[in-house]
């Protein structure tokens, strides 16, 4: 009997039939051309979204209207658009899945500069983020956008598209209507919530009216918006009622607008399934199906959700970046197999928004590449030695085993994961030493010849006689060259992440970068008074904004305290000495470092007479998790490849 009978159970959405309970929410990833049609980046990776046996995905937010058009997405304001949509639908389709597609518009969550247009709204009223005053619109535009909603929903069922959402979620317009926090209208449009429904209702209409009384309009709704003034799950109660009067087939219940889309888009500072108590009530009021979404990520946390009755169907959007075959590993009891996402928005939220890059993912850097991110198996017998088990090389050395190569992989501490199994320490971030154990599992079940306390020399790897050698040594911490530096109360960060007992109960920490600012909340959590002192102006720079929101307001919670434009001068027996506007004294038992790496790579030179070298992640230059994976997935799949080998 399978562990997860409900999920995995058919069900229905209006006259649609799904396999299965799992949706493919909306997501924006950047990949369409610039005009707005489908690109082949698109196509390949919906392509492979859609055999991975989620019951329906839906595509990424379309733009109705040219108003709210532009570079940044997907149209299907005009005919030219259907060839496009088409293709991705039936490539869906053919992958097993239905098909939906998301109609939007911005409204005032959108600057001019990207539509080319004068942006509108129900009222002039900027988005906090976006600080864009809209054109107000009169009744004439009102209804121009109706129409465009239906219109778009007409082409979306051309295109054969089984189904449409609307997207009344996440401050856009139909929700900047619905909010008396974005809509302060006098006139039929404002003031009383029957009135602010009025533009949802009359789109409803426009498009049941367009596609007919038996095909599916879902409807995104953010049953909270975490804003002040905004709309709370007792509005929204009161508003999905009449949504389903009006047409409504399916309540998708999100959460937040742009000013708090750390909740839009959860990192993992928000616990598994947070949002699910507001799709239980939403359900309560309404008697169509109702979906849940936001950080889960997980079948049993899934399933449970639907056993407790507080949905009908799961929402899971960033995990099928991670690995698209999600649903079939679990449907096939694979589950150890499956990737769980880490919700750390580096590759899909922080890439797409700060970046302006495609949406992909830390874990899965073939996400957004799958048309050229193929690993074919080797053609014959070859060899693998990598050196270092932190992440970099044990996503290599799991590639390479797949490959159907021979992989050797010498570790020289007594333990696998590297500063990934570090990052994974501090407080909220266990779904990184989660991912630690994946791929340590991995490794073991797929017969990896792993050898810890073991650290590499030219003779032994040449003993092994490799074809190619994967060099991921890592990095190591630096100090800063101060007097004191060297005393016994000068500890490492990593060290301190490995084993606190040391630490003294007054703490000073050198270095207000994410290992400084996590290792200040590790040993805040513990109770000790930590104080960050950092030579810049701010702090966690290189944390995304959802994690450094979260990150900063458990800080406040702790007794530790910033120290902004601070320098270490000394560290003596008693404390150390800064220098900032004036030079001053922080008393410490203890002094935690923390102020960057440098690479550890010099086996490179000695080794490049035994075999090709391959260097990845930081011991080829210190940065991010997503560089090391991104360099583990590249060098591994182009292995044996003449003219890849060449290019990497």
């Amino acid at each position: 009997m399978s562990e997860f009978p409900i999920l995995f159970s058919p069900a229905r959405i209006g006259t649609l039939d799904l396999k299965n309970r799992l949706i493919m929410p909306a997501m924006g990833t950047g990949m369409q051309n610039e005009d707005g049609t489908v690109s082949d980046r698109l196509y390949h990776y919906h392509r492979a979204r859609g055999a991975g046996g989620t019951g329906m995905i839906t595509v990424e937010i379309v733009a109705v209207h040219r108003t709210t058009a532009g570079p940044t997405g997907l149209g299907i304001y005009d005919d030219k658009f259907i060839p496009g949509l088409k293709r991705l639908a039936e490539v869906i389709h053919e992958g097993g899945a239905k098909a939906c597609v998301q109609l939007w518009h911005a409204g005032r969550q959108t600057n001019s500069n990207v539509t080319g247009m004068p942006i509108i709204g129900p009222s002039a009223i900027p988005c906090p983020l976006c600080q864009e005053e809209p054109d107000v619109m009169d009744k004439k535009m009102i209804q121009e956008i109706v129409e465009s909603y239906g219109d778009a929903a007409r082409r979306a069922k051309e295109a054969g598209f089984d189904c449409i959402e609307l997207h009344g979620a996440h401050g856009y317009l139909i929700a900047q209507f619905m909010s008396p926090y974005s809509n302060k209208r006098t006139d039929e449009y404002g003031g009383s919530l029957e009135n602010r429904a009025r533009f949802a209702l009359e789109i409803i209409d426009n498009v049941r009216q367009k596609v007919g009384p038996d095909y599916p309009i879902l409807y995104r709704l953010s049953g909270e918006e975490k804003v002040e003034g905004g709309l709370t799950i007792e509005g929204s109660k009161k508003i999905a009622p009449l949504l389903v009067k009006q047409g409504v087939d399916c309540i998708h219940v999100s959460v937040g607008v742009y000013e708090t889309l750390r909740y839009v888009v959860p990192p993992m500072d928000l616990d598994r399934g947070f949002n699910a108590w507001a799709a239980e009530e939403i359900k309560k009021v309404v008697d169509v199906p109702v979906v849940a979404v936001d950080r889960i990520n997980d079948p049993y946390v899934a399933e449970e959700i639907l056993k407790q009755g507080k949905a009908d169907f799961i929402a899971i959007g960033r995990s099928l970046l991670t690995d698209p075959q999600w649903p079939n590993k679990v449907q096939n009891g694979q589950y150890e197999e499956m990737r769980h996402c880490i919700a750390c928005n580096q590759g899909c939220v922080d890439r797409l928004l700060m970046e302006g890059r495609h949406a992909s993912c830390i874990l899965n850097p073939a996400c957004g590449r799958e048309e050229e991110f193929t690993f074919e198996p080797v053609t014959e017998s070859k060899k693998v030695v990598v050196i270092g088990g932190g992440p970099a090389g044990m996503e290599a050395a799991r590639i390479a085993k797949d490959r159907g190569c021979e992989v050797v992989l010498f570790e020289a501490t007594d333990k696998l994961g590297g500063q990934w199994r570090l990052a994974g320490k501090p407080p909220k971030k266990y779904e990184i030493a989660g991912d630690v154990k994946w791929l340590i599992n991995c490794l073991s079940r797929r017969g990896v010849d792993v050898r810890l306390n073991t650290p590499a020399t030219k003779e032994k790897v040449q003993a092994e006689r490799p074809d190619v050698i994967i060099l991921a040594t890592g990095s190591k911490p630096t100090k800063p060259q101060v007097e004191g530096i060297d005393s016994p109360k000068v500890l490492l960060a990593h060290d301190v992440l490995e084993d606190p007992s040391k630490v003294g109960q007054k703490v000073v920490i050198v270095g207000g970068g994410a290992t400084g600012m996590e290792t200040a909340e590790f040993l805040g959590e513990m109770g000790k008074e930590v104080t960050v002192i950092e030579a810049m102006e701010d702090v966690a720079k290189t944390i995304g904004p959802a994690r450094k929101h979260f990150l900063m307001e458990r800080l406040r919670q702790y007794p530790v305290k910033l120290r902004l434009h601070t320098k270490l001068e000394r560290v003596t027996d008693t404390g150390v000495e800064i220098c900032c506007e004036k030079n001053s004294f922080i008393p410490a038992d203890s002094v935690v470092i923390a102020v960057g790496v440098t690479s550890v790579n010099e086996l490179e030179d000695e080794l490049k007479s035994i075999a090709p070298v391959k260097v990845i992640g930081d011991a080829k230059e210190p940065r991010t998790a997503m560089n090391a994976f991104y360099e583990a997935n590249e060098v591994a799949r182009c292995l044996f490849s003449e003219k890849e080998l060449a290019r990497v």
